[in-house]
């Protein structure tokens, strides 16, 4: 009678740990899944023209000031692609969440940067929080306005 009971303690002990690291396993990919996901408000297309400003500002070299740039955010895997009408031209890439109202912005070139954001009605701003591509920069940095 006593060995019928361990074993049912051990098999009661086996399915509650069973449960467990199902749990805890389940509750890990729901946070990685949700913290790799774009807050919607980003999602969508966005323009904006880059000013003489801001070229001057940063010192931007490739990008000219009247061009416009349209930016696509999405849920792809390759989630956002940048075309400007003069210029730094066209690239797909990376918008990736770094932190609470910050990204990444992985398009052109690779260098790190980190850019806060905050939407309005039909308007974004990125705001430079560390970037050392002064092109990437002078494109970004501003209003986009819903398109």
């Amino acid at each position: 009678m006593g060995g019928q009971w361990r074993k049912a303690v051990w098999r009661l002990w086996a399915v509650a740990l069973a449960v467990s690291l199902v749990a805890l396993a389940a509750s890990g990919i729901a946070a990685v899944a949700k913290s790799s996901a774009l807050p919607a408000p980003l999602l969508g297309k966005w323009t904006r023209t880059v000013t003489s400003a801001d070229v001057k500002h940063v010192g931007a070299t490739g990008v000219p000031a009247g061009s416009t740039c349209t930016l696509t955010i999405n849920h792809n895997v390759l989630n956002a692609s940048v075309s400007c009408t003069k210029g730094v031209g066209a690239f797909q890439g990376i918008v990736a969440p770094a932190g609470a109202n910050r990204v990444h912005i992985q398009l052109g070139q690779p260098n790190p940067d980190t850019y806060s954001w905050h939407v309005s009605g039909n308007h974004l701003t990125f705001t430079r929080v560390k970037d050392t591509v002064p092109d990437r920069e002078a494109v970004f940095s501003g209003v986009w306005q819903r398109k």
